[in-house]
């Protein structure tokens, strides 16, 4: 059976993809590179091997000596690693000297640049989780009005401008005002922050950057999100069609209904 690496941060989607690869006969291979939710894979058909997160030497060699040839790199992995460079082993330290700029693109570019310069081939994480990535248009019963259209369109095309700087993917957006804009604190904290400025009906939109690379990143929401735009009383949740990994579509989109959220997916 031919093995499949999976360096699985945070979350859900490491587990979506070990039970994606079993399906197409993929013997998973996981790097556990977060300590949190360790038990996760204890019922899973796979190996699974615990490294820190910067131990890119360790972690190379693990997988090559497996005989790894295929990687997916796929999870929630906190931007504020980069504050704290002690966790690195020599070779991630060394790509974040080439990358003086650290902003986390140039860096990530270098992390998969170093994979793949050791044979290791990364593929898109929506090699195995297609069906997770929406199709154009209202994904609830409940449709934005015409005048919360406008506040999507202006929120989508802001949050393209903002992933662009490398900054954040998520906007929140009411009556044609920003309100706030991502940048390390996250998509729920962004939310909550915005949701306190503009108080109830603010809509949110995340895109992801023109030259998004999928091999590292698809923008992604679920339940959480949802409950975050429900506590500040937030109208719509507006994310990129055929960009954006939805969490549990159908009972996110019921739940959505309920509490009188459009949640639409956008070209």
């Amino acid at each position: 059976m031919e093995k499949l690496g999976i360096i699985a941060g945070a979350g859900e989607l490491p587990i979506l993809v070990v039970q994606s690869a079993v399906a197409h006969d993929r013997q998973p291979i996981i790097i556990q590179i977060t300590k949190e939710d360790e038990q996760r894979f204890a019922n899973l058909s796979c190996e699974v091997y615990p490294y820190g997160v910067g131990q890119l030497n360790k972690i190379t060699h693990k997988l090559l000596d497996l005989n790894v040839k295929e990687l997916v790199i796929i999870g929630k992995i906190e931007p504020s690693i980069l504050l704290n460079p002690l966790q690195f082993d020599a070779t991630a330290l060394k790509i974040l000297a080439q990358n003086r700029s650290k902003k986390p693109t140039a860096i990530v570019s270098a992390v998969l640049e170093h994979f793949q310069s050791a044979g290791l081939s990364v593929l898109s994480q929506a090699q195995f989780l297609s069906h997770l990535l929406p199709e154009t248009g209202p994904l609830t019963k409940r449709k934005p009005s015409p005048k919360q259209w406008e506040d999507i369109e202006i929120g989508i095309q802001t949050a393209r401008q903002t992933a662009n700087l490398d900054i954040g993917q998520t906007v929140v957006i009411k009556n044609q005002i920003i309100l706030a804009i991502e940048a390390i604190e996250g998509t729920d904290n962004t939310i909550l922050r915005g949701g306190e400025l503009g108080g109830k009906g603010v809509i949110v939109a995340k895109a992801a950057s023109d030259n998004h690379d999928f091999r590292i990143d698809i923008p992604t929401v679920g339940m959480q999100t949802l409950q975050t735009l429900h506590e500040v009383k937030a109208s719509v949740l507006a994310v990129e069609a055929n960009r954006t990994f939805v969490m549990d579509s159908e009972n996110l989109c019921q739940q959505a209904d309920k509490w009188k959220i459009a949640v639409v997916a956008v070209d």
